[in-house]
C-alpha cells in the first residue's frame, strides 16, 4: 500500500530569520573559539554560513551585539536553584550544588571551555563590554541573593559571610575548578567538587 507524501510546509519569514540567527550564532562560536574574538571579522562568520556581510547585519545590528549573543547562548552555569531549596539544610544545599558544578563541568565540550577563556581575555582588554557584563551578572546574583536569604531567614540559618559575599566565593571557586578541570580532566572528581562545597556550609555560626 502507498500513501500520499506529506509536503513539507514552507518556513515562516520569522522562523527562517530565527533559523539564520541561530546558525549565525553557532558559526561566530564556532569561530570564535578557534580564532578568538578580536581576530574574527563578521566576513568569516558569513563565509562560514553561506551568507554575505549584509546578512549577518540584518539579524545583528553590530559585532557587539553577536558577542552577547553568542555569550549567552553557549554560557552553561551550574542551576543555582538547589541554594534556594527551602526543605534542606544549607550544607546539603551546597553539596547539591557542588555535584552539579562538578558533573556539569565533565560534560562540556572543549569549545565551551575555549570560548570560556576567550570572553575572559576579551573582557579584561574591552573594559566597556566586561563592566556590562559585570553589571549584568551583579544584577542576576542580587535577584538570586535576595531569594537566597529568604530560605535562609526560614530556616533559621546563617552562611558564613554575607550572601552577596557568599554568592560571589561560590561562582569564583566554580570557576576555578573549570579552569583546573579544563587542564587536567582527572584533577578533581564530581563527588570531591560536592564534598567541598557541602564544607562551606558547616562552618555556619
Amino acid at each position: 500500500m502507498t500513501y500520499p507524501s506529506v509536503r513539507q510546509q514552507p518556513l515562516s519569514r520569522a522562523a527562517r530569520k530565527t533559523e539564520t540567527r541561530d546558525a549565525i550564532i553557532d558559526a561566530a562560536a564556532w569561530l570564535f573559539a578557534r580564532r578568538g574574538i578580536e581576530a574574527t571579522s563578521l566576513d568569516a562568520i558569513a563565509a562560514r554560513v553561506g551568507l554575505t556581510k549584509g546578512a549577518v547585519y540584518g539579524s545583528f545590528a553590530s559585532k557587539r551585539e553577536l558577542i552577547e549573543a553568542v555569550a549567552k547562548a553557549h554560557s552553561a552555569p551550574a542551576s543555582i536553584r538547589p541554594l534556594l531549596r527551602a526543605d534542606l539544610p544549607l550544607n546539603e544545599r551546597l553539596r547539591l550544588f557542588g555535584r552539579e558544578v562538578g558533573t556539569l563541568l565533565r560534560g562540556v565540550t572543549r569549545q565551551a571551555i575555549l570560548l570560556d577563556f576567550e570572553y575572559q581575555v576579551y573582557a579584561k582588554r574591552n573594559k566597556a563590554w566586561g563592566d556590562a557584563m559585570r553589571l549584568s551578572q551583579r544584577r542576576e546574583v542580587a535577584g538570586l541573593v535576595v531569594e537566597f536569604e529568604a530560605v535562609n531567614k526560614e530556616r533559621g540559618e546563617t552562611p558564613p559571610l554575607p550572601a552577596t559575599e557568599f554568592f560571589d566565593a561560590l561562582l569564583t571557586v566554580s570557576r576555578g575548578i573549570t579552569h583546573q578541570l579544563a587542564l587536567d580532566p582527572d584533577a578533581i572528581s564530581a563527588e570531591t567538587v560536592a564534598t567541598l562545597f557541602a564544607q562551606l556550609g558547616l562552618v555556619c555560626p
